[in-house]
């Protein structure tokens, strides 16, 4: 498989973000050693890979080094935290997702390598308190669902070179939205100074936001507007990964 994502764990949490990421067409793989859960993924007509997780042959084996991501849903903080370090080991670049059941836990997860952790319980309750109060916002991704629109991140190449003109241009010397249709929700910009996953978000960027190696572009569009995007980019673009709706 190639461009996939890897799902470790098909409990509770892993059935929800397989079918999540089933909806949205994306390539999924699941790696699963309970046979009860390998065999309810299989219904789904899923692809199941019958292994341990935390062993490197098996995430070998499930194409660390072509996926697009990888999401340790495991039921214990420790396998979890094996899948992470695995992972990292094997490919540093790949991006990792984790669950977490504890703020030591999720501690012990980003220490070992994982881009984003995430806690059921901690999401959960963030959600149903922010839906009491602003229930459009919080169901806006599952609007977008009913819609063309998609949400899509755009990664700029750390080498200066590859973005020619691009680098140190402003969004509205761009002109992107005249010129793709597609809006920029946000910027990324890494500090380079800081430790890993250390980065300084601008949401809602005004035309003065110059583009620079290694920012990340958070774009709101049609597939044909988010297709266009990506062609203007050209070279700079050395990622895209779709986000779900």
């Amino acid at each position: 498989m190639q461009n996939h994502v890897i799902l470790c764990g098909y409990g509770r949490i892993g059935r929800e973000i397989a079918e999540q990421l089933s909806r949205e067409g994306v390539p999924l793989l699941v790696v699963e050693t309970d046979l009860e859960s390998r065999d309810a993924a299989e219904e789904r007509g899923l692809t199941v890979l019958t292994a341990d997780a935390t062993l490197d042959e098996t995430l070998v084996e499930a194409g660390i080094h072509n996926c697009r991501a990888l999401v340790a849903a495991l039921t214990s903080n420790a396998a979890n935290l094996y899948v992470v370090l695995s992972a990292r080991g094997l490919a540093p670049g790949c991006r990792l997702i984790a669950r977490a059941d504890s703020e030591e836990g999720e501690r012990k997860l980003r220490q070992a390598g994982a881009d984003q952790v995430v806690s059921p319980y901690v999401a959960g309750g963030r959600t149903m308190a922010a839906t009491a109060l602003r229930p459009l916002a919080v169901n806006f991704m599952e609007l977008l669902a009913g819609s063309d629109c998609e949400v899509d991140e755009f990664q700029l190449s750390d080498d200066p070179r590859l973005l020619g003109e691009l680098n140190g241009s402003t969004l509205a010397d761009l002109e992107l939205r005249r010129r793709t249709g597609a809006l920029v929700l946000a910027v990324r910009t890494m500090d380079p100074r800081a430790g890993r996953g250390e980065s300084t978000l601008i949401a809602n960027p005004g035309g003065d936001v110059r583009l620079a190696p290694g920012q990340l572009l958070v774009v709101l569009g049609s597939q044909s507007q988010l297709a266009s995007f990506a062609e203007l980019l050209g070279p700079a673009l050395v990622d895209v990964a779709e986000m779900p709706s």
